[in-house]
């Protein structure tokens, strides 16, 4: 009698979710976006929701909440209805470095999201000065070792990306580097091609013009393969620092709980959309490429990369300021 009566309810569960994915989308949807206008994961936000009103004909709303190292947008996704009518714009820091870097958050990156997929992929590359005594990445990592401590890098700030790449290089390549934080990725950029600092590990659009001038040389990409912008550079790995491969990603997802049809069918219109030539010519613009993935490649990515962060935060020490 009790297993019949769990079976009843779980049969009723699944046809309700088959019935909300049938009539989905029914009306307005919202897009929370931890960052203000501006930015690879604001352009992921309005291309991502441009495509599916197009496809749907119903308004999707981009909804920038900005601060608290991305708390305000993420608990807001938290606190919304499983309903597929509220999604979020995750990225590396709210989706799988706050999770160890914060004692406490008001949102539980896994408890409360669930991945619908992967939207865009923008490159990290190491860079140094031009003045550096190095000028590749064997090199660079000859100096680091017979210097420990006395090569600085920047970063747009402790406990972001641009922090914990070089710290994971760092950790995998057995070298010690000093950390000079800056107040954005932009700034980051900049100290190193003023030589302020002697390397960075940044973005490739940021770093662009800095390269185009000469101020500063590629060493490696931090991605496990070579990138289009740069073909020649070596990755890490190819360098022998081994299974350093991270980017600035964004990825949409859902509260967790959201109907599973709900979830296939956001999936499915979020390839359709990455899938058009005039969305990867707009994402081109801003350095960034589109990054499509099946939800269970989606969840894959956030539990290496939250294992990986969580063994870097505690073995650097790294407390977010």
């Amino acid at each position: 009698m009790k297993k019949s009566m769990i079976l009843a309810a779980a049969l009723a569960a699944m046809t309700a979710g088959h019935a909300a994915a049938q009539n989905y989308p029914e009306r307005a949807i919202t897009i929370l976006v931890p960052f203000a206008p501006g930015g690879v994961v604001d352009l992921a936000s309005r291309t991502i929701g441009e495509g599916l009103s197009k496809k749907w004909g119903v308004e999707v709303i981009v909804e920038n909440r900005a601060g608290g190292s991305g708390f305000i947008a993420a608990t807001a996704l938290a606190q919304s209805a499983p309903d597929g009518y509220t999604l979020f714009m995750g990225e590396a820091g709210t989706m799988t470095i706050n999770p160890s870097l914060f004692d406490q958050t008001p949102y539980d990156a896994e408890a409360d999201f669930t991945p619908i997929s992967t939207v865009t992929d923008t490159p990290l590359i190491l860079v140094a000065n031009k003045e550096a005594p190095f000028s590749t990445m064997e090199d660079f990592l000859a100096a680091a070792k017979a210097q420990p401590g006395m090569i600085t890098y920047s970063s747009a700030g402790v406990g972001t990306l641009n922090h914990l790449a070089p710290e994971w290089m760092a950790l995998e390549a057995g070298i010690t580097l000093q950390h000079i934080p800056y107040k954005g990725g932009r700034p980051a950029a900049t100290a190193v091609a003023s030589g302020e600092v002697d390397v960075s590990v940044v973005s490739y659009s940021s770093t662009k013009p800095f390269i185009d001038s000469g101020d500063v040389v590629v060493l490696s990409t931090a991605s496990g393969q070579r990138i289009a912008p740069s073909p020649e550079t070596p990755t890490m790995q190819e360098a022998g620092v081994p299974n350093v491969d991270t980017s600035q990603w964004t990825g949409l997802m859902g509260r967790a709980g959201t109907p599973e049809p709900i979830l296939d069918q956001l999936n499915a219109a979020v390839q359709e959309v990455l899938a058009d030539p005039a969305v990867a010519a707009r994402l081109s613009e801003a350095g960034a490429a589109p990054f499509p993935s099946s939800r269970a490649d989606f969840q894959a990515m956030l539990e290496r990369l939250r294992g990986q962060f969580a063994t870097i935060i505690e073995t650097a020490d790294i407390t977010p300021q």
